[in-house]
């Protein structure tokens, strides 16, 4: 009965790793070296050391001078609004998937709507083969953000899945 829903969705966008055995070892970098993980340099520094230790314990080892792989990341905050329905459901049954239009109610609570603001949060991971200098991966997740402790969360979220799609395609 309880399930609880991510705020985070992940995306494969791209796939073209040939075979997993070519990479040993990876390099963690900003895809903007000037401009800090959505601007806090306490996110960046958190982003940094978790993609570097998801990638340690996939068995790769750190490597700044020749990597395989360069794990180039980049976070993107962009301003949004949606529409909100605060219109309370009268039905007893609601969630039982019973709907009955007699239990709505009318006159001038017939419905409201209200505009919230909000941030979308992505984080952009490309994972560049330095042999054929080329992107053979990339996954990106996006999240909605509507307080400023939500950042934190939903970038460590955000690295989880991330690593996780990422395991998930080099395993097979």
């Amino acid at each position: 009965m309880l399930a609880s829903c991510s705020p985070v969705r992940v995306f494969l966008e791209k796939n073209e790793v040939a075979e997993v055995a070519d990479y040993k070892t990876f390099y963690v970098i900003n895809q903007y070296y000037d401009k800090d993980a959505f601007e806090s340099p306490v996110l960046e520094d958190n982003l940094q050391n978790s993609l570097t230790e998801g990638m340690k314990g996939f068995g790769f080892e750190q490597d700044m001078e020749m990597p395989d792989l360069i794990v180039r990341y980049n976070t993107n905050l962009t301003d949004r609004q949606k529409e909100v329905n605060s219109t309370p459901m009268m039905n007893p049954y609601m969630g039982m998937g019973w709907y009955n239009p007699w239990m709505m109610p009318w006159g001038s609570n017939m419905g409201s709507f209200r505009v919230e603001n909000y941030d979308m949060g992505e984080l952009v991971v490309d994972f560049i083969d330095t042999k054929q200098d080329k992107v053979v991966m990339r996954i990106s997740a996006v999240g909605e953000i509507n307080k400023p402790q939500q950042k934190s969360r939903n970038l460590k979220t955000s690295v989880e899945k991330i690593l996780k799609t990422f395991s998930k395609k080099i395993a097979s």
